[in-house]
This record gives C-alpha cells, structure tokens and sequence, in this order.
C-alpha cells in the first residue's frame, strides 16, 4: 500500500501552497489499481493518474491493509470536515492554532488510518494536519513535487 500525494489541479494548488506552503492539495491511499480517499465522505475509486508527474508515491511507513480500508470504508460514518479546511487559512495567521472541527479531511483520514495501523507519527504533527504535513513526515519535505520535478528533468 502506498500514499499517494496530488498536486497540480487549479486552483487547489496554489491555495494549498498559499497558506501551507505545498502545492499538494489531496492524499490518498493506493495500491495502484484503487485509490482510497475522502471526499463528502469517504470513497474508493479506480485508481487512475491523471497527468504524468501530479502525484507522488511513497510506502505507507507501517501496513495498511486492504481489509483495513475497506472496514473503514463501510463503517466509517465521518463527512468532509469543511470546518478544518478552512482553519488551514487561519494556521497561517496563528501558528499555534489547534483546531478540530470534527469533520474529516484527507489528510486527517490518512493520519488516523496510520496512527489505527501503529504508526507513531511525529510529536510535532498537529491533529488535522494538512496534506504538506503528511508530505513533510513521509518524505522529509514540503511541496515535494517541486524538488522530483526537478531530480526527472536532470
């Protein structure tokens, strides 16, 4: 199983780089014939790339199995957290805001699927972290595209 990280879709990008500082606005588990995410509620779709270099995969750092996600999937009664989307625009502003609205978000999905699947995530590591947070814990860097963009054209 590995996450996946979406970058690139207008104007979602640039609003994810202008109050997180990466240009990755969704997050997502796969494993390359299905893609687990959140949307209004959580879903499972055919895992299909949409342009070449818009995602980036990376291993989950602990297993997740399939069975895992597709329990949640059914029993998961969680909706989009609009409420903790909008506290990343406030994050900006007040570093030390915590704030949890109480809805899902992708990013919030992902680290709890890890965390139920033993994953210690980082202390720094808020309670709805932002995609760019998971980018950060998983691949030691913010707005990742940016620097395997570059790696490829070399």
């Amino acid at each position: 199983m590995k996450v996946a990280f979406f970058y690139g879709k207008q104007p979602q990008s640039f609003l994810a780089w202008l109050f997180t500082r990466s240009s990755c606005y969704h997050v997502g588990f796969t494993d390359e014939s299905r893609l687990w995410d959140m949307n209004w509620i959580r879903r499972r779709r055919i895992w299909n790339p949409s342009v070449p270099m818009q995602e980036i995969l990376v291993d989950c750092p602990v297993p997740v199995p399939v069975t895992f996600l597709e329990i949640q999937l059914e029993t998961d009664g969680s909706h989009y957290g609009v409420l903790d989307y909008l506290a990343f625009v406030l994050r900006r502003f007040f570093r030390r805001l915590r704030f949890n609205g109480k809805g899902l978000i992708c990013s919030e999905m992902v680290l709890n699927d890890l965390k139920a699947c033993g994953w210690e995530p980082p202390a720094w590591m808020p309670e709805v972290p932002s995609p760019g947070d998971l980018e950060l814990a998983l691949l030691g860097t913010r707005n990742a595209i940016a620097g395997f963009e570059l790696r490829v054209q070399d």
